[in-house]
């Protein structure tokens, strides 16, 4: 019987809820998306290697926009969770886990300038793993973080730049951050060590500092837009030269109205979690539906 070389990819991207709403007796303007993403790939016979895989990634996004005598007030949520099980793999590995919601309030006192508070919170939904192998080669896993271990809580005033809803920058030279944990993950530390910052046995962290976040949306190309999202702290009680950074951007290439390719690039440094430059990378193409 003659071998037989099968591969088989598959990316689905199904954007089902996105809407935009506003009135002109409505203060607020709304808009949000939800999306499914799902992966395959397989492989038979493939002389050049390969394992059969299946993902699947679930986003929810949601904006809310308050705007009146030289008020401002924006609030979004963001949360994604992703999946991927591998042939013969005893776990599935997380692909995506994060939470966030951020607020931000400015009182205009000139001509695209603010005074701003804001507040931000960053977690995650499910456990985490580092994964190794037993003595006997097989693979195990243990458990390193899970839903708010850690989660972060800043709050801060300063002062909000926005030429438009598209383009903004806020900075609070006051900012204070609180880490929290279980503390499962804190009670068998040595004395040396740290879990996101916290000493042993302890479930908190507290940092005074200086916070920064950008953003910005835009065309680059008819039908290719993208997004990208800045934040930096400075923490003021400890090493204040070594500046925390969260770097996101996303580009969006519309194919036509039924197909997109996501390009989605992070990059992360807290010595907090890990003293080197964290990296992520996706990238899609698929179908979308939007409905506005």
């Amino acid at each position: 019987m003659k071998k037989i070389l099968f591969i088989f990819f598959i990316v689905l991207s199904v954007n089902l809820f996105s809407q935009e709403s506003t009135s002109k007796d409505s203060l607020w303007t709304t808009k949000g998306k939800a999306a499914l993403l799902l992966n395959q790939t397989g492989f038979s016979d493939w002389v050049g290697g390969g394992t059969n895989n299946f993902s699947g990634t679930i986003k929810f996004d949601y904006e809310w926009e308050y705007k009146k005598l030289g008020w401002n007030w924006l609030t979004n949520f963001e949360s994604a969770y992703g999946l991927a099980k591998f042939k013969n793999a005893p776990f599935a590995r997380k692909i995506d886990d994060r939470v966030l919601l951020q607020s931000i309030i400015g009182k205009e006192f000139t001509k695209n300038l603010s005074f701003s508070a804001f507040f931000n919170f960053t977690s995650q939904i499910g456990k985490g793993y580092k994964y190794k192998k037993d003595s006997e080669n097989n693979e195990i896993r243990e458990l390193t973080t899970q839903a708010f271990s850690p989660a972060y809580f800043q709050i801060g005033s300063g002062f909000l730049w926005k030429k438009s809803e598209k383009l903004w920058l806020n900075y609070s030279p006051i900012a204070s951050r609180l880490i929290l944990v279980n503390k499962r993950f804190t009670e068998n530390l040595t004395d040396n060590e740290k879990y996101f910052g916290v000493d042993k046995n302890k479930s908190s962290r507290y940092e005074l500092g200086a916070n920064l976040t950008f953003h910005s949306e835009g065309s680059i190309f008819e039908n290719v837009n993208y997004k990208q999202d800045l934040k930096l702290f400075s923490n003021y009680l400890e090493d204040a030269s070594n500046i925390d950074l969260d770097y996101l951007v996303q580009i969006d290439f519309d194919i036509n109205p039924l197909l997109s390719t996501q390009l989605i690039f992070q990059l992360i440094y807290d010595d907090n979690a890990i003293s080197r430059l964290q990296v992520r990378e996706v990238f899609g193409i698929g179908a979308q539906l939007k409905l506005n």
